[in-house]
């Protein structure tokens, strides 16, 4: 059976593994994964001999499979990265700490999982990825049952079921157990904006290669943004993303996460720099605020920046102060 199309590498793998009853160990013996480290490894970067080998175990062509790793996002999304992943860890550890993807960290669409449990696109394991077109809902990235991150498996598989240790309930008893809750059965979040799946397009856009110039700055804008973002950018559009930035009032995680884990707060940076380029100040003068915004400690609370000042005072003729920018109380 040919590759979905956008599937991923370890996601391919392991569905060539259940058509022939074979176990996962076995394939990846087969087809000489293990020279590379992992099967996460061969998903960043395969080489031409492994590559050549699963082409011929499996009649997917070798440009395909080349396509089906991260390698193919190297120009963009991912770059710098190394030619030989599996060669010199130092090199990939630097990428790896600076890259825009998630290692380990899932997110997934339940809507398209109920249809094609196989299926994970690699589109999936870049935190670019905070909406889904064909149903027009957000990304999930946490276990409904027990409100934790989900993680790939240790060779890259991806999961089906939350893999999370329910640990208010059982560790005092000395009993480990997993979560073990069906990602499929999550309830997606249906998006109420057209402009937010607009903006997914776009990125989508400049993640396949044929972004426009006015893509590109979104791209870059979204990137600054994603640290800096308070709920004062966003005063209309969905109000998911309003929702998901006040702290109080949405539910959080009982592990910490990173900012780019959470596909609402990415969706709400790619909101609030649409905004922004798309207002009457000069591309050249945004550039210049945002060298000033990021010179911000986002780790150190409470703060915020005030778009909407800043808009205010580009108006009236006013050039606003850092201040004006960044307000600590």
């Amino acid at each position: 059976m040919p590759p979905e199309e956008g599937e991923s590498l370890a996601s391919r793998v392991r569905a060539v593994a259940e058509q022939r009853g074979t176990e996962l160990k076995a394939l990846l013996r087969a087809f000489r994964v293990r020279e590379l480290g992992t099967l996460s490894m061969a998903e960043i970067r395969l080489s031409d001999p492994v590559a050549r080998r699963i082409a011929k175990l499996t009649g997917i062509d070798v440009p395909v499979l080349h396509g089906m790793t991260l390698a193919r996002y190297a120009g963009n999304a991912l770059p710098h990265l190394p030619l030989n992943p599996w060669m010199d860890s130092a090199a990939l550890g630097q990428w790896y700490r600076g890259a825009w993807f998630h290692g380990s960290e899932a997110r997934w669409c339940p809507r398209c999982l109920r249809q094609n449990e196989q299926c994970w696109p690699l589109r999936w394991k870049l935190p670019w990825s905070f909406a889904c077109l064909k149903h027009g809902v957000f990304m999930v990235s946490e276990c409904q049952a027990c409100q934790s991150p989900v993680h790939f498996g240790p060779d890259g598989v991806p999961p089906r079921r939350c893999d999370s240790r329910v640990e208010d309930r059982l560790y005092r008893y000395g009993v480990d157990e997993r979560c073990s809750y069906p990602l499929p059965m999550c309830r997606a979040v249906p998006v109420s904006d057209e402009a937010v799946l607009a903006l997914q397009s776009r990125i989508n856009n400049w993640l396949d290669g044929t972004p426009t110039q006015d893509d590109r700055q979104l791209v870059s804008l979204t990137a600054v943004l994603v640290p800096l973002l308070s709920p004062s950018m966003l005063r209309r559009g969905d109000p998911v993303l309003l929702y998901a930035l006040r702290g109080a009032r949405a539910p959080r995680p009982r592990r910490e996460r990173g900012l780019w884990a959470d596909p609402l707060r990415v969706a709400a940076a790619a909101c609030a720099a649409e905004y922004m380029l798309s207002g009457t100040s000069s591309r050249d003068w945004i550039t210049e605020r945002i060298a000033d915004l990021r010179i911000v400690d986002h780790r150190h609370t409470p703060w915020r920046i005030d778009v909407m000042e800043w808009r205010t005072d580009r108006r009236c003729g006013r050039v606003p102060t850092s201040r004006t920018w960044c307000v600590f109380r």
